[in-house]
């Protein structure tokens, strides 16, 4: 089964008309904006100023009010409370979020959160960990980034004597767990206008909450930059609040890092103050999830939560480790899962791939690349003895935890997202769930031709465009100077508004990506592979008046050899090297004319 070829689609052109009604901003960026769904005056003085398009009044959330009132009594009387985590990085932000949040109000927080382990555990609120949460004297438990399915769960805490917050951001089931308070904005009944909040925006709602009842508004800053990097880390979309409390978080991580992310983004590399979004989701994430999926999640969040030099140093070192140990075990996993794949010869609509080798830890990763390589639902898990653990992904013609609802009855718990789930089953079922998986697949894809799609946001003429005049003018805005060359500066005027216009559109992320552009008709002069596996490509493309060099990672199998003309789908970058500032194209795609 060979990975399907894209389909282009370009995004239709605006007429001059609609382009003209907007004479103060710059034409690509009113088309780019048309094109994420941004199309009048008061939407798009938002989205540019990072400015939510609604209401943000954390007491607007359904159950919040009983949510703080809980707590606010719990505080004033000294009962301890827990904060119940999750092992990703949106989960373990959220948990350090709003310990944090109680601690500056003087709770009692005893022991550490509880952060459940990936593999003895598995996700979510278990019985087990709430005896033991019982046991230890706990009144109060608050769930972050889950909760929202555990309806037995929820009925334990009661039976317990537990007080029981429920917030998270997952997609409710038919019945929602009895609480304290249910704090969910997708949940019915719930007014909030923006329904898409990661587990960690949740989780500051309710802290944010807490603080304004106790009038300390103040500390809200302090945690944007957790929010940040739970929201980017969980593919949660990039607009309306999103994108605000990102915006906000990536400003506080680029002037005032908390200890344990410095530690981490000098480990990584990164330059205090240019860290983006781009940085969060495939630089710090990755290290922060790596602490679940190969040891302990709760080296995540004592990193976030370290106040000392050596501890913070070596947390960050440890994570480092971590990821550049999960790097090479998803390769393998992913190699190992292609195989089974392949000798299928694409017959199945959605793959059910369970093997005892197979790490929880990793099993979403190798999940999310085969889906991406195949484009087809793909389920991928550690089969026990007796239960088996695994992690969906999925793609946009197939909604994944509606499917897994329908096969409820064989399944020990799940939960997700459109896109994305995780689940549990005891081992004898496996084979059931992959008959039922694909018969809803059947009917569910039944006359659609499966092949992923390229939204190209415009097409761009790159002849003109004066690479080297911009080249200078960047390497002089990164200097602190103007350039010294006017006649560099005019040259390079149309390409540098581009670039400004868009700046303008960051943060970029899931429902806002970085745009893609489209050039037709390039000369290929060089061609040849790169990194230590040789699975990247580098090129030189002449559009017929200068050369432009194009990387794309991970694509050594895409077509294109010198001397050939080409049509290139990419996103304009840069490259620091040898003090300048070189445009760079990061293709996507290469289409031989």
């Amino acid at each position: 089964m060979s990975p399907p070829c894209r389909q282009w689609r370009v995004r239709p052109k605006l007429a001059e008309a609609e382009l003209a009604r907007w004479p103060d901003l710059n034409r690509l960026v009113v088309q780019l904006l048309h094109n994420r769904g941004v199309c009048d005056p008061d939407q798009m003085r938002r989205f540019l100023g990072c400015e939510p398009l609604g209401a943000t009044d954390p007491f607007a959330l359904r159950g919040i009010a009983e949510g703080v009132e809980r707590l606010q009594a719990a505080i004033r009387a000294g009962e301890p409370i827990a904060v119940f985590g999750d092992y990703d990085a949106d989960g373990v932000t959220a948990a350090a979020l709003v310990t944090q949040a109680l601690r500056a109000l003087g709770a009692t927080l005893r022991p550490q959160p509880y952060i459940p382990d990936r593999v003895e555990e598995g996700y979510g609120l278990n019985d087990a960990a709430l005896e033991q949460l019982a046991g230890e004297g706990m009144r109060v438990v608050v769930t972050v980034d889950c909760g929202i399915r555990s309806v037995h769960e929820a009925a334990t805490a009661r039976a317990l004597g537990l007080d029981l917050i429920i917030t998270d951001h997952h997609t409710p089931g038919e019945v929602l767990p009895e609480a304290v308070a249910v704090i969910n904005p997708r949940q019915p009944g719930c007014t909030y206008p923006f329904k898409q909040l990661a587990g960690v925006g949740v989780a500051y709602k309710l802290a944010q909450a807490l603080h304004r009842a106790h009038g300390r508004e103040a500390s809200e800053d302090e945690w944007l930059d957790l929010v940040a990097l739970g929201t980017v880390a969980d593919l949660s979309p990039l607009l309306d609040e999103n994108r605000a409390l990102v915006a906000r978080g990536l400003a506080r991580i680029n002037s005032q890092p908390r200890l344990g992310v410095r530690k981490l983004m000098e480990t990584a590399g990164l330059r205090e103050g240019a860290v983006t979004s781009h940085s969060i989701g495939y630089v710090l994430a990755p290290r922060l999830n790596a602490a679940g999926r190969l040891e302990s999640a709760y080296k995540a969040y004592d990193l976030l939560m370290a106040e000392d030099e050596a501890t913070a140093t070596a947390l960050a070192q440890l994570l480092h480790q971590h990821n550049i140990d999960r790097q090479q075990r998803t390769r393998e996993g992913v190699e190992s899962a292609r195989r089974l794949i392949e000798a299928d010869g694409g017959a199945g609509l959605v793959y059910v791939i369970a093997e005892p080798h197979f790490e929880e830890g990793i099993v979403g990763l190798v999940a999310g690349r085969l889906t991406d390589e195949f484009y087809r639902p793909v389920l991928v898990a550690h089969r026990g003895p007796e239960l088996t653990r695994g992690s969906a992904r999925s793609i946009p013609e197939f909604h994944i935890t509606r499917a897994l609802d329908e096969c409820a009855d064989l399944l020990v718990r799940h939960g997700g997202h459109t896109a994305a789930a995780g689940f549990t089953l005891p081992t004898p079922n496996l084979g059931a769930l992959q008959q039922r998986l694909q018969e809803i697949a059947a009917r569910e894809l039944d006359g659609r031709t499966l092949v992923p799609t390229l939204d190209i946001d415009a097409e761009l003429n790159l002849r003109a465009l004066d690479r080297s005049a911009i080249e200078d003018v960047l390497t002089a805005r990164m200097a602190g100077v103007q350039c010294r060359s006017e006649s560099s500066r005019a040259r390079a005027a149309a390409g540098v508004e581009i670039l400004d216009a868009l700046d303008g559109l960051r943060p970029y992320g899931i429902a806002n990506p970085q745009p893609l552009f489209a050039s037709y008709g390039l000369t290929v002069q060089r061609r040849r592979t790169m990194g230590r596996d040789g699975c990247h490509l580098k090129l030189e493309l002449d559009d017929g008046r200068q050369t432009w060099e194009a990387v794309c990672f991970n694509g050594a199998d895409l077509c294109g050899r010198p001397g050939e003309r080409v049509d290139v789908a990419y996103r304009l970058g840069t490259n620091d090297w040898d003090g300048r500032r070189r445009l760079q194209l990061l293709v996507e795609d290469v289409n031989v004319k």
